[in-house]
């Protein structure tokens, strides 16, 4: 999305966008968060939304950045989070070059790196290695290219299931196309309500990881339930369920190339 897709979304922000939070029911991300949580270091959220994550960071470090290129949700995240003493908020768009800011201990980056532009994606990711020390860590949450294919695979089952012909149940319900009318799949790009959306291949993530700089140190999923997505999922339809990649990355002292 541009940061102009995000006004009005801010006041329904629960009714518009998936929260990984509440629906992190195992609490992988916030027991990692727990396990680097040092006082006397600082953290930044690179993309905080309203705010979600915002207290337990508060709580665990002695203080807290965050950023949105969304001003709505930066403005929605301060009411929010007006409590937060040790909390600072500013509008920033990743794509730009990073402000003069002393690297943080740990980045939280949740579902942040998701432009359609290669180019954009590679700025971010730039933008995300200067914001944090060497020896920090990068929490890292994207859509899974697997779980989308995967997702796929339930629909046209749920199609044969209904009764259609083969050739039917490769097509209906699918949509594979922008507004615009062009074929986004490539590179996996992939239409998610409209929006051209990056997800991403584990492997990809790996060498992704490797080029910018990071050691990758641990690799999980976040699970959502169907309803995250298709409407009215039928009973059946259970485990295996859907996932977002969780990769924690630690930074190493190399040269991105």
């Amino acid at each position: 999305m541009e940061a102009e897709d995000w006004k009005g979304l801010a006041t329904n922000y629960e009714g518009n966008i998936l929260s990984v939070y509440d629906n992190d029911q195992s609490g992988k991300i916030k027991s990692i968060i727990k396990n680097l949580g040092i006082k006397k270091e600082r953290a930044v959220d690179l993309g905080c939304g309203t705010g979600k994550f915002l207290p337990l960071l508060s709580n665990h470090f002695e203080s807290v950045q965050a950023f949105d290129y969304s001003e709505e949700m930066i403005n929605a995240a301060k009411q929010s989070h007006k409590h937060l003493k040790n909390l600072s908020l500013s509008v920033r768009d990743l794509r730009t070059s990073s402000p003069k800011i002393k690297p943080f201990h740990m980045a939280l980056c949740i579902n942040v790196i998701l432009s359609p532009s290669i180019s954009d994606r590679e700025k971010i990711w730039r933008n995300v290695r200067k914001s944090i020390r060497t020896g920090g860590f990068l929490v890292l949450v994207t859509p899974s290219l697997e779980s989308s294919l995967y997702s796929k695979h339930r629909l046209v089952e749920w199609n044969i299931r209904n009764g259609n012909t083969s050739s039917q149940a490769l097509t209906e319900g699918f949509d594979t196309k922008d507004k615009d009318g062009k074929m986004i799949s490539r590179g996996g790009v992939i239409n998610c309500g409209g929006v051209p959306t990056k997800h991403y291949l584990k492997e990809e993530l790996i060498c992704l990881a490797h080029r910018f700089g990071f050691k990758i140190t641990r690799t999980e999923k976040i699970t959502y339930p169907w309803s995250t997505e298709f409407s009215n999922p039928p009973k059946w339809m259970k485990s295996p369920l859907p996932w977002d990649w969780l990769i924690l990355l630690e930074k190493k002292n190399l040269r991105v190339r």
